[in-house]
């Protein structure tokens, strides 16, 4: 009976009808035109990763093409031109550690390493032993002895860390070696300068460090230089002579093929002496000129290629002016200083706060809490911004003052602030105590101001 049952409900379920499903492909194809998918040519477009760790590339374009070195020189001196200031009360002797250790120049140095070969490294010389963690609690003032700076393929990593995620150095080193010595170093004695930003998927091949900036560049570099070099090469050609024989052909074909040569050897050399032809009475000479009007458009287009690669103005790059009516260029710096400022409040908050913990104890000899700092204005004002910035903030703290909303102590301790003025902290004390004793109220003009009597 059972048996029966399975059949009967084996022979119904293939009774059913069966709907046939075909598979569509979303897209717009047109059968006549030919559009068809996979068949076009730019559906075989197809993205390719580039090789990270060419370093001889590299090395070869900063050394020979200026525009190559410019990409990477100058926003790593840009960043670091007008350097920071140090706001705590003993900046002064920080200061003078940072200029002992010439930290300006190492950072400068470092950061060029990274643009160049996506990662630079400062080795901090603190006496203790490089082959164990970098105890910062026992750097005391003056254990900063030296600032050594490699490029990331002078440091060899060892032993990836790709098992403690909540160490700062998950995914990159643990320990490395300088190039061609045997000295194990830990990473906490390394400070890293990384260049663009690369995947996870991609870290394995760099060792944590990131990607060139100019080799992301490299092929707009290529091709502008490429045509430079193409069009330089015509212009040897910009005219040429030609001369017509009868019978050229069939005496070229002849014995005399040497006497013709030698003849137009001839002639090119009198003509290139003293500047003239001469000719035989069946011989007619044309000077064919090239046409070069659309070369100077293309190679301006090259240019624009090659600053928004590097993210850096035409202007600043290339040193050329700013092109079109009223053009001043002061737009696309400003946009170019919005970048270099995000560059240093981003980029280089990690390694100067890690290059800190250890310089700022070697300047004092413990870290204080009041310690803080700020980047310098990159664009410098002239003269009359000055005069007109100093007299609009000189008008504000007069208002200030009129509507007994500020005093003049607190004027002359934020002018001291902003190091526009210096005072003696005692006299400011004693002024400021003098002023307290008075009750300041709206009165005549003229009039004096009266101490406040205390009513019992």
């Amino acid at each position: 009976m059972v048996t029966q049952l399975n059949n009967y409900n084996q022979l119904a379920k293939d009774s059913k009808p069966r709907t046939r499903v075909r598979a569509h492909m979303d897209g717009l194809r047109n059968v006549v035109s030919g559009m068809i998918e996979g068949q076009t040519k730019r559906s075989n477009n197809r993205w390719a990763y580039g090789i990270l760790n060419d370093w001889h590339q590299l090395d070869a374009a900063y050394q020979e093409s200026w525009i190559a070195s410019q990409i990477v020189d100058v926003p790593a001196k840009d960043m670091t031109r007008e350097w920071r200031r140090i706001k705590c009360q003993d900046a002064e002797e920080i200061q003078r550690e940072e200029k002992r250790l010439c930290v300006m120049s190492s950072v400068q140095e470092a950061v060029q390493w990274g643009r160049l070969f996506g990662g630079g490294g400062i080795l901090m010389l603190t006496g203790q032993d490089l082959g164990k963690p970098l105890k910062i609690s026992q750097v005391k003032k003056g254990d900063l002895q030296r600032l050594l700076v490699f490029d990331r393929f002078e440091l060899g990593a060892h032993t990836l860390n790709t098992h403690d995620v909540l160490a700062r150095n998950y995914l990159k080193p643990e320990f490395y070696t300088v190039w061609g010595g045997q000295q194990q170093i830990h990473h906490s004695h390394v400070v890293r300068f990384e260049g663009y930003k690369l995947p996870r998927r991609q870290l394995d091949q760099t060792n944590g460090w990131g990607d060139s900036v100019l080799r992301r560049a490299m092929e707009e570099v290529t091709d502008a230089i490429a045509a430079k070099n193409g069009i330089a090469e015509l212009m040897h050609e910009a005219n040429i002579d030609t001369i017509t024989r009868e019978g050229l052909a069939d005496a070229l074909s002849s014995e005399e093929d040497e006497k013709i040569q030698e003849r137009y050897q001839l002639f090119k050399m009198m003509k290139s002496i003293f500047n003239l032809a001469l000719l035989d009475g069946d011989e007619t000479m044309d000077r064919m000129t090239l046409n070069l009007s659309g070369v100077a458009p293309v190679l301006e287009t090259l240019m624009i290629w090659i600053s928004g690669a590097a993210k850096i103005p035409v202007t600043k790059l290339f040193g050329t002016s700013a092109k079109g009516m009223n053009a001043t260029g002061e737009g696309d710096l400003k946009t170019y200083y919005d970048d270099i400022r995000s560059h240093q409040t981003n980029d280089l908050e990690i390694p100067m706060r890690d290059l800190d913990e250890v310089m700022v104890r070697s300047a004092l000899g413990d870290f204080p809490d009041d310690f803080d700092y700020e980047w310098n204005p990159l664009a410098q004002p002239n003269e009359l911004e000055t005069a007109q910035a100093g007299q609009l903030r000189a008008q504000t703290h007069q208002m200030y003052m009129d509507m007994n909303v500020a005093s003049s102590v607190q004027v002359k301790r934020e002018l001291q602030a902003q190091e526009h003025y210096q005072y003696d902290d005692d006299v400011l004390a004693a002024e400021e105590k003098l002023l307290n004793e008075f009750d300041f109220t709206e009165s005549e003009p003229g009039a004096s101001a009266e101490p406040a009597t205390n009513e019992a």
